[in-house]
């Protein structure tokens, strides 16, 4: 096209619109349609032949849009460069800006670019490889509306409730709540309803033991999304061997007795009679001599209940045996008193600090041992045991006062309760406080179970889709180190066995780890010889965003603070734009608009 075709198309529309002005007989406002009708005919002509600017541009500079970035943030950083930076987006849209489907094709076709500033929630760790040996300059968004952490346990005992906790930011004063879905209902829910970061935590406890997949859901409104599922293994609780030992006989031991054995633990009852007699019970075990403390007796028990006048009775030969299967064995060691706590020979096991609140021989409290089991009141001792850095509270009551108390001693444990009387709550009927009760003071209490080969999930925290997942192996037993272990992974719903390769780690040989790349949801399980089977969730790449979100953050916080800025030559280069044909729209509109209107004044 001619380049001044437009300028002569626009003379011949000013003088034609401005003829028709001039020859109407009315000559008011005659100024006025002679300016009109040059605006109306340049206007018209360039909405036809759209003019053009040359704008400048810094071809060594790029702006990367990402998911979530900010409108402002990126009309301030164009602001604050001349000439102007190539924009360009990745996996998000925006007006004005050059899209590329990956980051390597983007390498190719712009060789020249050596500084990138990223706006968004920034880019994968594996996206950022193609960005090799180029200034990263982030510019992160804030973290979206919904949920920012979470966690849950892997495992559970039956019995024990599955918490699940959080934060939420919520940027609204629109409630949101949040349910617990489980066995196909809501077992639990909160609300919230300030704007901000809001802590969260949702209780459920599974009745059966397996593999179960809770979803947590919110609703805003008429808005509800399902943020994630929430896998859990429960597990039966273990049934610690246990060892009684009284100076005389008590009602309490027996009651525990006869309640551990029901539930078919190994119990042994050891009750001083007389001087250097004793009498002896034992339940789903064979019978053996409870006369003398021995290694080889202590070898057949978890954890032993005794009371402090029991304890100092002992001999110094049994105590010291006592004391070495407690930081040796790992055999934990109870001592349940009522007013005397403990004497100067029985520190070891006795010296906790402790405060005394009653002048009376006994008082009543109400302990509590979970944020949901708050028991009936029953006798305790006037005495309150004090909480220190070394001393873990087992058993509170108000006022934070704890009522058992227990802390590390090698690879044992030792305890102490100040409650001597729970058997009134089998008195009175409440079977589930009292079974719960010790429960929850056994598990604490006894030797743990030492795992010397097992699986563990390296990362991420929730497996998802297509996403890499890291797993460990820890192998205690491996006669040779340099031997690599053998490991496949299958998903529950198929039975193909996918092997994965194993790489020793240099500061610990008897960690392994390897990489699995999930093509399936649902459950997984990572399967080696002699180790026992880990069971995983692989979740669609939709749930639980904040994972991913963080994830890229952190990568691109990373990255940008390990390259280097290269001092590099300015250069510019040019481009063609077009002027808005919208200016000219409205001119044109309103100049005819004038133009109608004055005629028919």
């Amino acid at each position: 096209m001619t380049p001044y075709l437009p300028y002569l198309l626009a003379i011949l529309a000013v003088l034609l619109l401005g003829w028709l002005a001039w020859r109407r007989p009315d000559r008011r406002r005659l100024v006025w349609r002679l300016l009109a009708s040059a605006v109306a005919g340049i206007s018209l002509v360039l909405l036809l032949f759209p003019p053009t600017y040359q704008r400048a541009l810094d071809p060594g500079t790029a702006i990367l849009l990402t998911e979530g970035y900010e409108e402002d943030t990126l009309d301030a950083l164009l602001a604050n460069k001349e000439p102007s930076p190539l924009v360009y987006t990745y996996q998000t849209q925006a007006p004005k800006a050059t899209a590329i489907p990956d980051l390597y094709t983007f390498r190719q076709q712009q060789p020249e670019v050596q500084t990138v500033h990223v706006l968004g929630q920034g880019l994968a760790e594996q996206e950022l490889q193609a960005l090799q040996n180029i200034t990263l300059i982030p510019h992160l968004s804030g973290m979206p509306a919904g949920i920012t952490s979470v966690t849950w346990p892997d495992a559970v005992v039956l019995g024990e409730a599955v918490a699940v906790a959080g934060q939420y930011n919520l940027h609204s004063e629109e409630e949101t709540t949040l349910y617990l879905q489980a066995a196909g209902q809501a077992q639990d829910s909160v609300t919230l309803k300030e704007a901000g970061q809001q802590p969260f935590q949702l209780r459920y406890t599974p009745k059966q033991e397996g593999r179960y997949t809770y979803t947590l859901i919110a609703k805003s409104g008429n808005r509800v999304d399902t943020l994630g599922q929430v896998p859990i293994q429960v597990y039966s609780a273990a049934k610690p061997a246990v060892l009684l030992v009284s100076s005389f006989p008590l009602f309490e031991f027996k009651f525990l007795k006869n309640h551990l054995g029901q539930l078919q633990h190994k119990v042994a009852l050891r009750s001083t009679v007389s001087k250097a007699m004793y009498q002896s019970e034992w339940l789903n075990m064979p019978q053996t001599d409870l006369s003398r403390i021995t290694p080889k007796l202590l070898q057949q028990f978890d954890v032993m209940i005794i009371e402090p006048q029991a304890l100092q009775e002992l001999s110094s030969t049994e105590q010291t045996t006592l004391q070495r299967a407690v930081t040796e064995e790992g055999l934990g060691v109870l001592t349940i008193a009522s007013e005397q706590l403990g004497s100067r020979t029985t520190a070891f096991f006795t010296n906790f600090q402790s405060k005394r609140l009653s002048q009376q021989d006994n008082r009543t409290a109400r302990p509590t041992w979970t944020e949901s089991t708050t028991a009936a009141a029953i006798p305790v001792s006037p005495y309150t045991l004090l909480s220190s850095e070394a001393v873990t509270g087992l058993i509170e009551e108000q006022h934070n006062n704890l009522l058992a108390a227990g802390r590390k001693a090698g690879w044992g444990t030792v305890a102490m309760s100040v409650v001597p009387q729970t058997f009134s709550w089998q008195l009175e009927g409440k079977q589930s406080t009292y079974a719960s009760y010790w429960a929850h003071l056994l598990s604490a209490v006894a030797k743990r179970e030492v795992q010397e080969k097992f699986w563990q999930l390296a990362g991420p925290q929730v497996p998802q889709l297509y996403q890499p997942v890291a797993l460990k192996l820890t192998d205690y037993t491996l006669a040779n180190p340099n031997t690599t272990p053998q490991a496949t992974v299958r998903s529950l719903a198929d039975t193909a066995h996918i092997g994965i390769a194993l790489a020793q780690s240099m500061y610990q040989p008897e960690v392994y780890e390897g990489t699995f790349w999930p093509r399936q949801k649902g459950w997984h399980v990572v399967e080696s010889p002699g180790v026992e089977p880990f069971h995983f969730l692989v979740q669609d790449t939709a749930a639980w965003p904040h994972q991913g979100i963080q994830a890229s953050r952190a990568a691109t916080l990373q990255f940008a603070s390990q390259s280097h800025s290269a001092a590099a030559a300015s250069t510019r280069a040019y481009t063609e734009e077009q002027v808005p044909v919208i200016w000219f729209f409205a001119l044109f509109v309103l100049s005819s608009g004038f133009l109608w209107l004055e005629e028919k004044l």
